[in-house]
C-alpha cells in the first residue's frame, strides 16, 4: 500500500510541489481540471520515467504492489472508437471483423423487427381472449346464473353479484372428471334439496322409565311418617301448636352466629338457651328424614319425566 507521495517540478506542481501522506487504503482526490489529478495517476503508474526525477513514492514496509491505472492515457492507448454506434474495438480491428460487427448489427435490427411484429400479435390475441372471456361471463351470467338463481341459491353462494366468480366456478367444475352421464334439471333440483335442504335433525330414543324404582318411592313408609322435631323440647309445644314446623326449620338458617338479634322481629331474642332449644328440637332424626323426602322427590321427578 502506498505511504505518501511527493510530486514537483512536473505539470502543473512548482518546485516545491505537494506531499501527500497517511494515505488509507482507499482515498478520493478531487479538483478542478488542470490541477494535476491525471499528473499523480501518471507518476503512479510510471515512477521510473525521467521526467518524474523529482517525485518520488514511498510504500509501506517498503514493499512496492503492482500498479493498475485507468485513466485518459489509458483509454487511449487500449481503446478505440469504432465507425458503428455504440461499438468499440479492442487495439487495430481488422476489416473483417468489423464487417462481421455490421453483419451482426443488421441480424440484430432484423430480430428487433419480428420481436416487434411479435408483440403486436400477441396483444391481438390477448385482446381477442380477453373480448371472448367477457362475452361468455355474460352469456353464462344470463342463460345460467339469472335463469336458476332461485332454485340453485345455495348452490351458487359465493358467486352472488359476480359475473367472474361465477364464470371461474363453471370452469373450475367443468375442468373436473366428467360424469358419465349428465343429469337432468329434475334431478340436480333432488340432489341441490338433499345437499341445501333443512339438516335432519337426529332424535334420541325415549328411555323405558323404571316403574320398580318410581313404586317404591311411592310406598316408602316415609310418607306415612309425620315428621316434626323432639317433642320433649321445651320450643316443641309453641311449634307444633301454631304448625309452623317447616317455617322455623328455614328460618334457623338466617340466624348469625355470633349475634342475638332476631333476622325477622330484629329484637335481642336469640338467646344461648334459644339457639340450644332449636338445635335439639331439630335433631339428627329430622334432618335425615327431610334428607330422605328431598332426594326422593328428585329422583321421582327425574324418573317420571
Amino acid at each position: 500500500m502506498i505511504k505518501s507521495i511527493t510530486i514537483k517540478n512536473i505539470a502543473t506542481f512548482n518546485f516545491d510541489g505537494i506531499d501527500i501522506s497517511n494515505l488509507k487504503k482507499i482515498n478520493f482526490i478531487y479538483g478542478a481540471n488542470g490541477t494535476g489529478k491525471t499528473t499523480i495517476s501518471n507518476f503512479i503508474q510510471e515512477p521510473d520515467n525521467p521526467i518524474f526525477a523529482d517525485c518520488s513514492i514511498q510504500w509501506v514496509n517498503d514493499i512496492q504492489e503492482t500498479v493498475l491505472v485507468y485513466n485518459k492515457k489509458f483509454r487511449e492507448q487500449n481503446f478505440g472508437k469504432g465507425s458503428l454506434d455504440g461499438v468499440f474495438t479492442l487495439g487495430q480491428a481488422t476489416k473483417e471483423e468489423i464487417e462481421e460487427i455490421e453483419k451482426k448489427r443488421v441480424e440484430l435490427e432484423e430480430l428487433k423487427q419480428k420481436g416487434i411484429k411479435k408483440k403486436e400479435t400477441l396483444k391481438k390475441l390477448e385482446k381477442d381472449k380477453e373480448d371472448r372471456v367477457s362475452d361468455f361471463s355474460e352469456n353464462v351470467w344470463k342463460i345460467i346464473y339469472k335463469r336458476y338463481e332461485t332454485q340453485f341459491k345455495e348452490a351458487f353462494k359465493g358467486s352472488i353479484n359476480s359475473k367472474k366468480k361465477f364464470k371461474d366456478k363453471l370452469l373450475f367444475e367443468y375442468q373436473k372428471e366428467q360424469p358419465e352421464t349428465v343429469f337432468s334439471l329434475e334431478e340436480l333440483n333432488k340432489r341441490a334439496n338433499t345437499l341445501f335442504g333443512s339438516i335432519p335433525e337426529h332424535l334420541t330414543l325415549l328411555p323405558i322409565p323404571d316403574y320398580e324404582q318410581i313404586s317404591n318411592i311411592e310406598t316408602d313408609k316415609i310418607w306415612l311418617k309425620k315428621i316434626i322435631g323432639k317433642e320433649d323440647v321445651e320450643i316443641s309445644k309453641l311449634i307444633q301448636k301454631l304448625n309452623i314446623n317447616d317455617w322455623v326449620n328455614e328460618g334457623q338458617k338466617y340466624i348469625q352466629e355470633d349475634s342475638d338479634i332476631c333476622p325477622f322481629c330484629q329484637q335481642k331474642t336469640i338467646t344461648p338457651d334459644f339457639r340450644k332449644q332449636l338445635e335439639e328440637y331439630f335433631d339428627e332424626t329430622f334432618k335425615a328424614d327431610i334428607d330422605l323426602i328431598k332426594s326422593y322427590s328428585e329422583e321421582y321427578l327425574r324418573l317420571s319425566e
